[in-house]
């Protein structure tokens, strides 16, 4: 059997959900891309790279996590089907699949890997820089590894430990050891985003959600007379965040603390505010069910801001660009 070489991080079921509600392009979407052209195209040709989620093990035997993935995905559909209509009210085991799958979406994208692999070099160059700082405790360190290892060498303690200290040196992360990284870190995201309330946000007829290539926005708002501080990027655990999650294009979750789980339609104004957030957050691209001008203009001017360690999932991350930008 064909392994599939070509890895959707953003599911292909998802996606259908912002296609084009036109009978004649209802199998397409419109990707936007930063200082490009707006181009149509179908789900299936988006957000996916090659063995994105493929690695070898210690034995150089292929490890493919796609195939999980798809069961899970494949799993979720007919939720988000139900979902996209009125009046919706989850059950609880409805409830604790769709945190799980928002999770899942926070953590297996790019954005997901180069997180961790910014986080796990920090950590570890910390340990290491700490360590080359003591002669002694670096020699015992380096001779127990050759030890153990049955490893020889002409180099001594002193010229790798001097070396370290120059401090022009990167960590380098196997494939394997990112992707468990990046997802040792669901049931954590998931245990939070299960005590939150939710409401469903419904848009009006004329106006849509868009999403993105990192469709899971954290949003800590402006506080009472603190207008145009609301920081996009902030970790899941911080009060008073709230989480976007847009399900289709004509409904979003929205998760916070001590609110109405209730469907509620709102107004074209939200859908846009919240389409800046899902820009500002986007990693590369954004995709929506129309073709507009003022939404291409608009992210190429705000789009992509969110950048982890200058201004997102930091402890006191700086404003991001305000979404009420004309």
């Amino acid at each position: 059997m064909t392994t599939a070489r070509a890895h959707h991080y953003v599911p292909v079921f998802y996606l259908k959900g912002f296609t084009s509600p036109s009978t004649k392009d209802r199998e397409y979407l419109w990707v936007y891309e930063q200082g490009k052209p707006i181009r149509k195209s179908k789900p299936v040709n988006e957000a996916h790279e090659r063995d994105f989620y493929s690695y070898e093990d210690e034995d150089g035997k292929r490890r493919d996590l796609e195939r999980p993935l798809s069961g899970i995905e494949s799993t979720m559909a007919p939720l988000f089907r139900m979902i996209d209509g009125h009046n919706f009210r989850f059950h609880p085991e409805e409830f604790a699949a769709l945190t799980m799958f928002i999770s899942l979406m926070w953590v297996r994208g790019p954005f997901g890997r180069d997180l961790v692999s910014q986080l796990s070099a920090q950590v570890l160059k910390s340990v290491v820089m700490e360590e080359a700082e003591d002669p002694e405790k670096f020699k015992k360190t380096y001779d127990d590894f050759l030890q153990k290892s049955g490893t020889t060498t002409e180099i001594s303690a002193e010229e790798i430990r001097r070396s370290l200290l120059k401090d022009d040196w990167e960590v380098q992360h196997s494939p394997g050891y990112t992707l468990h990284k990046m997802f040792a870190g669901l049931p954590v995201i998931d245990g939070i985003l299960q005590k939150k309330d939710w409401q469903l946000l419904i848009s009006e007829e004329n106006d849509y959600f868009c999403t993105s290539d990192f469709p899971v926005v954290n949003i800590l708002p402006d506080k009472p007379g603190q207008a145009g501080q609301a920081s996009i990027g902030t970790g899941f655990g911080m009060p008073g965040v709230e989480i976007f999650f847009p399900l289709t294009r004509r409904t979003c979750l929205l998760l916070k603390d001590r609110t109405r789980r209730v469907s509620k339609a709102v107004p074209g104004g939200m859908v846009r505010e919240i389409n800046k957030f899902l820009m500002v957050g986007a990693r590369r691209f954004i995709y929506a069910c129309e073709k507009n001008s003022a939404m291409e203009r608009l992210f190429n001017k705000i789009g992509c801001k969110s950048v982890p360690g200058k201004n997102a999932f930091m402890r006191d991350p700086s404003p991001a660009p305000q979404a009420n930008q004309p």
